[in-house]
């Protein structure tokens, strides 16, 4: 039997034979596509080229792709874990042909793979191919039913016809697309023929286990146009994958994706920690193993790539991943402990060969798994904290209702679920908007589908445009030729000296003119291989571009840029050097003003780390060290050490930037000419961005000077305020916030004292009934000092009961207290206060010994004081 990393060799070395350069997988999500939080197949890092406005060097290619599916239109959660071959991540293996070979090789390759290579039995192959649409004008696909009997021997009768729905590709509204041809295994063993008298409905593409699709070769011919016609493509192309897992379980005999040597060290090492076996049964055990190991092998993906949990996006995707996880591992495993990172080691060993990212990273990911865990054990402590001041600030309001939104943000960033967060409501008479609730979820929902974004320029409307010559390396003036302008707002060159946002550099702005004309860039971006320079046509005709334009980069602006980008580099070297070779670029942001760095370190950079590093980067400035770059192939590059960034999509051939030989980095950035031109460095914020993941801010070149002079004039004001030198005055501040601590403490028990005092004079003043003591009195204080009288007064020896009222802010309070031994036996204080909140216009509520409700009307305090003075009276003498 194969192992599941033999099947993966095997088919990209069938492919290598046949002359496809075998590519990497792209990152789990799509960094050029703004239509996608996560890669959800194989032809993602592709899209540019079937959308034709990207190149590659090579016309065949083929990999294997990790994939997400997780929200949106492909959308695996639910099912994960409840049957056995839907997974939330995935490997899909796929082969490209771009204008090179199309129906015929393709569907000839993969029934060899399949049958000569791997031994599929033959008689269980079923295939499908397109029937035609005649609603929608398009031609049953015959040549490739007719490819199928010629190139293949597979049995007649197996080749079946389906509609649209089934067997025909669309990337979208209008672009490429085709028909599809889809390979199924029957796993079954009575016969499915509807001529031995099988029901169809258990056979090809039913949603059954017994008939799985194993290979999907789509054939894009067509070019789906506005109006809805479609037009012959004049290069041809083959778009294909196969799901990995799925393959895997048929090669290995398996009737499940999940008992296979994929998924097996994982569960070997979930029953190590947890105790259990995992039986490959519908148990509630056995779908925690199955959530428990997808899920995990979808954030170490991500979190390998670069992504982190947030509260929306894909960092919302994730998080969620791992609460649900966790939740399963909760309820039927009875992990009541952080348990979700230890499996990283195991999912990195398992995928490391055909992801070495994961291996790489797999200490970095575990603690940033470990910290969500951590949080996600301690939400519902927090949450209930959270809860009791929402609802105590909705009740001095004079509210009984939870604003949805609220409530539901209890959910979303502390995984508090819905009907506890009602529950919770109703034992203090309260109530949670449920439309705002829906409101709220439905806007977190579009959040996590990305539905946010979009293109930045419609890909149709580059259509046969072409790449753009890349100028930006030799200077920041060229003359070019105006391609297209795109709604005024979009112009198109054939060449352009601008550099397009990308690696964390942000776009040039400046200006293209000629005679009569005039464009403003405020923003250059890239679409595929086409720079677009976004901005403002200022002057001219957009129906009659010149022939010949000026494109001007703004010079100082581009300086700027080119001095905090390659104080960049230096920072990741100076990082490195401190803290370690684990303190790795996260991501970062170059703008004209500043920077921004993130690095992974498991904790906060201390001020002595950052003074080290900030005189390590000045020294290298006032070196003058020139910057070297160079094209080198990828591989070579990466075997010289050469750092290249997780998370990226590099082509073969890459340019290096090399600063003296202490840092090389792959990176298509614009740099200074030599260190000198930084002039200067400082780090000005270090803060925390997640679990492991530490983020700096500096600035150079005159900004840091600036910074420099103002903490200067800051200094030397302050020893003035305070008539001191400037060499005393850090000793001068500790003294003076020494003497304003004391200062606090004693106004601290002053103002304990005052209440003590007040609590007395209240109780001496109060009215002597068999049970105890009535308090019934307004008080002069504020709503905390409300909330301290009743504590003194309730903890009391003597038992006593109370109402007290006062008016703050405008505003009535209200509260009720008893002691211990009045509480619940005959007084309660929260049904006491629900009574008589409404005479000042509020509500309120709370426990038998003490309760506090919030009114609109102070002017009706002292009939509310009265009206609970005879509550309690009557309670008292009952």
């Amino acid at each position: 039997m194969k192992s599941a990393q033999e099947i993966r060799e095997d088919f990209l070395q069938f492919f290598r034979e046949r002359e496809h350069k075998i590519v990497p997988s792209g990152p789990v999500f799509p960094q050029d596509d703004p239509t996608l939080l996560f890669t959800n197949a194989g032809m993602n890092q592709f899209k540019d080229v079937f959308l034709g406005t990207g190149t590659r060097d090579y016309s065949r290619a083929a990999d294997t792709q990790k994939c997400i599916r997780v929200s949106g239109k492909h959308n695996d959660l639910e099912e994960v874990g409840v049957d056995t071959y839907h997974h939330t991540f995935f490997e899909m293996l796929g082969n490209w042909s771009f204008g090179d070979y199309f129906k015929k090789e393709a569907i000839g390759w993969a029934w060899e793979l399949l049958t000569d290579v791997w031994g599929l039995p033959k008689e269980r192959l079923w295939v499908t191919v397109f029937g035609g649409d005649d609603a929608d004008g398009l031609p049953a696909d015959d040549e490739a039913a007719a490819l199928w009997a010629s190139e293949t021997d597979i049995d007649p009768g197996h080749i079946l016809r389906f509609g649209k729905k089934d067997n025909f590709w669309e990337m979208g509204n209008t672009g490429p697309c085709g028909p599809c041809t889809e390979i199924h295994i029957d796993r079954g063993d009575e016969s499915c023929d509807p001529a031995d008298g099988a029901d169809p409905e258990i056979g090809v593409n039913a949603s059954n286990e017994r008939f799985i699709e194993l290979w999907n070769n789509v054939f894009i011919q067509f070019n789906r146009q506005e109006g809805g016609s479609l037009d012959e493509l004049p290069a041809k192309h083959v778009d294909t994958g196969m799901g990995f897992e799925r393959v895997v379980s048929v090669l290995q005999g398996k009737s499940s994706n999940y008992d296979t040597d994929v998924f097996a060290p994982i569960f070997a090492k979930l029953a190590e920690i947890t105790g259990r076996q995992y039986g490959g049964a519908m148990s509630e055990g056995d779908i925690a193993f199955r959530v428990v190991a997808d899920h995990v092998r979808a954030v170490t993906s991500g979190f390998a790539d670069g992504a982190l949990p947030s509260n929306e996006g894909r960092g919302y995707v994730l998080r969620r991943l791992i609460r649900r996880a966790a939740r399963y591992g909760r309820q039927a495993l009875d992990m009541k402990e952080p348990f979700l990172h230890r499996l990283v080691p195991t999912v990195a060993e398992v995928l490391g060969a055909a992801f070495p990212e994961m291996r790489q990273r797999a200490q970095h990911v575990a603690h940033v798994l470990e910290s969500e865990e951590k949080a996600f054990a301690v939400t519902l402590d927090r949450g209930l904290m959270l809860f009791e001041d929402l609802a105590r600030k909705m009740l001095s309001e004079g509210m009984q209702t939870i604003p949805g939104d609220a409530a539901f943000d209890l959910y979303a960033t502390y995984g508090f679920p819905r009907d506890l967060v009602e529950l919770m409501a109703r034992e203090r008479t309260m109530s949670v908007d449920g439309q705002g609730w829906d409101r709220a979820e439905e806007a977190h929902k579009i959040a996590s589908r990305g539905e946010r974004k979009g293109w930045l320029v419609d890909p149709s409307e580059l259509e046969g445009v072409g790449g753009t010559a890349t100028l930006c390396y030799e200077g920041t003036d060229a003359a070019a030729t105006p391609v297209k302008l795109i709604a005024g707002t979009s112009l198109i060159l054939d060449g352009s000296p601008f550099y397009a946002e990308s690696g964390g550099q942000i776009g040039d702005t400046g200006w293209v003119v000629a005679d009569g004309f005039r464009f403003r860039v405020d923003d250059t971006q890239k679409v595929g291989d086409t720079i677009v320079h976004i901005g403002e046509l200022e002057q001219g005709d957009a129906g009659a571009l010149p022939s010949e334009v000026a494109a001007r980069v703004d010079g100082e602006r581009r300086l700027r840029i080119m001095a905090n980008h390659t104080a960049t580099h230096l920072l990741h070297w100076a990082l490195k050097e401190v803290l370690g070779d684990h303190a790795t670029q996260q991501g970062s942001f170059v703008a004209p003003d500043r920077l921004r760095f993130d690095v992974t370190h498991p904790k906060g950079i201390t001020a002595e780390e950052i003074e080290r590093m900030e005189a390590m980067v000045n020294e290298k400035i006032v070196c003058a060290t020139p910057l070297q770059t160079s094209v080198e192939n990828l591989d070579e590059a990466k075997a010289r050490g050469v750092t290249a960034l997780f998370g990226e999509k590099y082509a073969d051939d890459v340019r290096v930037v090399d600063i003296g030989g202490y840092s090389t980095e792959l990176c298509g950035g614009t740099h200074c000419a030599n260190t000198g031109q930084i002039g200067a460095f400082a780090i000005t914020v270090e803060t925390a961005v997640q679990a492991g993941v530490r983020r700096l801010e500096a600035v150079t070149r005159d900004v840091a000077v600036e910074r420099m002079q103002l903490q200067r004039r800051a200094i030397r004001e302050a020893a003035t305020a305070l008539k001191t030198p400037e060499s005393e005055l850090v000793e001068r501040v500790l003294m003076l916030q020494k003497q304003l601590r004391e200062l606090k403490k004693g106004s601290a028990k002053q103002s304990r004292s005052d209440v003590d005092a007040l609590a007395k004079s209240l109780l001496d003043g109060g009215e002597r009934i068999d049970g105890g003591t009535l308090v019934a009195s307004s008080v002069d204080v504020g709503a905390k000092e409300v909330q301290l009288l009743c504590d003194a007064l309730k903890n009391g020896s003597t038992p006593a009961c109370g109402v007290l009222g006062a008016a703050s802010e405008g505003k009535a309070i209200l509260a009720v207290f008893a002691t211990k031994d009045l509480a619940g036996s005959c007084v309660h204080a929260g049904k006491v206060v629900q009574q008589i909140a409404g005479i000042v216009s509020g509500g309120g509520g709370g426990r038998p010994d003490f309760a506090q409700a919030g009114g609109k009307d102070p002017s009706k305090l002292a009939e509310a004081i009265a009206a609970g003075k005879e509550l309690l009276a009557g309670a008292l003498n009952g």
